[in-house]
């Protein structure tokens, strides 16, 4: 899997490179390399995608919109 910077990550998730910063100051495993002789962090796809479900599976707004999806699945099923 790729290694993407804050910005790269940012753009995986749709989120902002500021998420991104805190997601790891929460505990998100990151690392260092180097691109274009600077070093700077990066994060496995593996764990980005990893934090971003956890993440989703915790937020109340996100769980509102499954349950409505899948209320309005139910109810055209029973049409």
């Amino acid at each position: 899997m790729p290694a993407l910077t804050y910005r790269e990550a940012a753009r995986r998730v749709h989120r902002t490179h500021r998420a991104i910063r805190y997601w790891r100051a929460e505990g998100m495993p990151m690392t260092w390399e180097v691109r274009d002789g600077q070093r700077c962090r990066v994060v496995e796809e593996k764990v980005l995608l990893a934090e971003w479900r956890r993440r989703m599976k915790n937020d109340p707004v996100h769980q509102g919109k499954l349950r409505k999806q899948r209320a309005a699945r139910l109810a055209e099923t029973q049409v």
